[in-house]
């Protein structure tokens, strides 16, 4: 979500960034005539979930809904950012990211996903874990399915691991995944506007760097037939890696359709991550981690490195090097072209 600043009847102004307002769900009900009757039956909800609303309406509220927390929005500002028409009401998780549209606005479909929202995050204290950063709802399910046919027809790619020499050898002892390049134009550009929208920022907010550029990614499958692991490895060791910052691993289908598959850090414990479909892991190049052996079916994933601005001349260079060796090299700025 952009940084929402809308003034309130009494004269202050709401900052959805605000430290006090923000580290919580939050329903924006954008139509002024339900609001009185929303808020009653929306109370238990709103406190079971530990959410809050607001009305937003274009002009200040009217007499009988004084005690209704009310933004003013002449001009539409909050819809258009959404791209909603009509009467909507806007979730928002407690990132700060959009998570439903319930157009009317339907009460019960509203109450549904604020409960389903709040349910899919389970409390819990933990003691020690890998520095690593989840993102939930990265890419829609129906990109989620593109990825993974464009994979069944694509050209597989074994046990690619790379090596000081610059290119990518198979080691079927070390690496059991077979990728395909997402080089197609028209499947790349909806991906790399969902990564830039969804992960940078989030990249950002949580470690302060800012990216610049991520390798064309692969989609890759680890299959039970044939072991599906990734032992353990760094992702930065060679000469041909050492500009990667960040390693990207999204889940393309649910965990539900495998089992194991999940990815380990041996250095910060025995726990094993497994984002949802749709959902990414992403993670320091530097940290040793290994993708766990699949036993049954396939675990399909999108995979990708990214750095920032002071790793991209070192990338460049790397890729002249490689270009002068006659070895080629991978122009990872803009679509490609097939």
């Amino acid at each position: 979500m952009p940084r929402i600043m809308l003034p309130q009847p009494g004269g202050a102004v709401f900052d959805s960034w605000h430290q006090e307002k923000a580290g919580q769900a939050r329903l924006y009900w954008l139509d002024a005539g339900s609001a009185l009757s929303a808020g009653r039956e929306l109370a238990p909800s709103l406190a079971a979930c530990e959410a809050d609303w607001w009305v937003v309406a274009p002009t200040p509220p009217p007499a009988g809904t004084r005690d209704v927390p009310w933004l003013i929005d002449p001009r539409s500002d909050l819809a258009r950012a959404v791209g909603a028409s009509g009467p909507v009401a806007v979730l928002v998780d407690a990132g700060d990211r959009l998570a439903a549209l319930v157009p009317g606005p339907n009460l019960q479909e509203a109450q549904s996903a604020l409960v389903r929202l709040h349910a899919a995050a389970v409390p819990g204290t933990v003691q020690f874990q890998a520095p690593v950063l989840l993102v939930e709802r990265v890419l829609e399910p129906e990109l989620c399915t593109r990825l993974i046919e464009h994979w069944q027809r694509g050209e597989k790619r074994a046990d690619g691991v790379a090596s000081a020499a610059g290119a990518a050898s198979a080691h079927a002892d070390v690496k059991r995944r077979r990728d395909v390049p997402v080089d197609d134009a028209a499947l790349f550009v909806p991906l790399r506007e969902a990564l830039v929208r969804r992960v940078l920022p989030a990249i950002l907010q949580a470690f302060q760097i800012r990216i610049v550029q991520f390798e064309l990614p692969r989609v890759g499958c680890y299959d039970a037939e044939t072991g599906g692991w990734f032992r353990r490895h760094r992702d930065n060791t060679t000469p041909f890696t050492a500009h990667r910052q960040f390693a990207l691993s999204l889940n393309l289908n649910s965990p539900e359709e495998y089992e194991g598959g999940q990815v380990r850090f041996p250095e910060f414990g025995c726990q094993r991550y497994q984002p949802n479909a749709g959902a990414a892991l992403v993670f320091s190049c530097s940290l040793l981690h290994e993708a766990v052996p699949v036993t049954r079916g396939r675990r399909f994933g999108l995979f990708t490195f990214l750095h920032d601005e002071s790793r991209d001349a070192q990338y460049r260079r790397m890729v002249a090097e490689q270009q002068a060796r006659g070895l080629g090299g991978v122009n990872m700025r803009g679509a490609p072209t097939r």
